[in-house]
């Protein structure tokens, strides 16, 4: 491609977490609110059946109000218009036809607003309470990942992998485009940083890298992840360019006046999703709505 040919530079996106209401009417007023505000893109992760485990990080519980992704995704598309609906999925703990399925609906019915962001899950005992191995779910998200995409886009599928086999079966309707397939890696004890084997494996099959919470605490180590992993893209053949990053900000621990400087840090690093991480939903949805009017204020223009 020569310099008069380049792709005009990619809009950075902002958006943010929803989160923890107890509230169903919380849960509706921060929703509506936030699409009112212009912000892009809204995500959301889940726990199915969290498991007490020792290494819960200390300052989340797994008594948290967990909403199932594609539940909560639907919730929120039946509440907007405009907004993507960021949802953040434990693969494994379903099958690859029921996640397809879902995922299809979900695109349906929010005309093409869904990014899917799929990982294996950090807690071991609650992949094995739904009845998958953990010590295999990372080769089984590859194939679910492959299925899927081949659900969304054939009329009849079959496929003889090494953990899934499915014969002449179809999802109708599918959605109207493939839904984008993002990935999440990282854990807690390893301070969000993805392992080898996890890179890889996002630099291969992945639409982008959505930021496991614990990296926005350390900017360098989150401006290392997304060096290797767009070099990993371009070793394996593809244009790190047409590869999304999600990076984030984690609005109720940064002063309001670092949060410019966060966010042309993350841009210059080649993020093209911002998310403003206020998953703890200190002082309710009122101030929390505050906190994002703020932002905008102060960074209109830049985005």
């Amino acid at each position: 491609m020569t310099s008069s040919q380049q792709r005009p530079p990619r809009r950075l996106r902002i958006g943010g977490d929803l989160p923890y209401f107890d509230s169903r009417h919380e849960l509706r007023d921060y929703v509506q609110a936030f699409e009112g505000l212009g912000y892009d893109h809204l995500g959301f992760g889940e726990h199915v059946l969290p498991a007490r485990a020792p290494n819960w990080p200390s300052d989340v519980s797994p008594c948290e109000p967990w909403h199932e992704a594609f539940t909560q995704a639907a919730f929120v598309a039946a509440l907007t218009s405009r907004i993507e609906i960021a949802a953040s999925v434990l693969l494994p703990l379903r099958s690859a036809g029921i996640a397809a399925k879902q995922a299809a609906e979900i695109d349906l019915f929010s005309e093409g607003r869904l990014r899917l962001s799929v990982s294996v899950g950090w807690n071991r005992e609650e992949v094995r309470a739904l009845g998958a191995d953990p010590e295999t779910r990372g080769r089984l998200i590859e194939e679910q990942v492959e299925v899927m995409r081949l659900l969304w886009t054939e009329p009849f599928v079959t496929y003889r992998g090494k953990l899934i086999e499915i014969v002449d079966v179809a999802v109708n309707p599918r959605p109207e485009r493939p839904v984008p397939v993002w990935m999440g890696g990282g854990d807690f004890e390893g301070g969000g940083v993805p392992g080898p084997v996890v890179l890889d494996r996002m630099a291969r099959i992945a639409d982008g890298y959505k930021m496991f919470g614990p990296l926005m605490r350390d900017v360098d180590a989150g401006l290392d992840v997304i060096r290797r992993l767009r070099a990993l893209v371009a070793e394996h053949g593809r244009d790190p360019g047409d590869f999304g990053i999600e990076a984030r900000i984690p609005l109720q621990l940064l002063p309001e006046d670092a949060w410019i400087e966060r966010l042309e840090t993350w841009r210059e690093a080649g993020a093209t999703h911002i998310t403003l991480s206020n998953r703890r939903g200190a002082g309710g949805a009122k101030a929390e709505i505050a906190r994002l009017t703020r932002f905008r204020e102060l960074t209109d223009g830049l985005w």
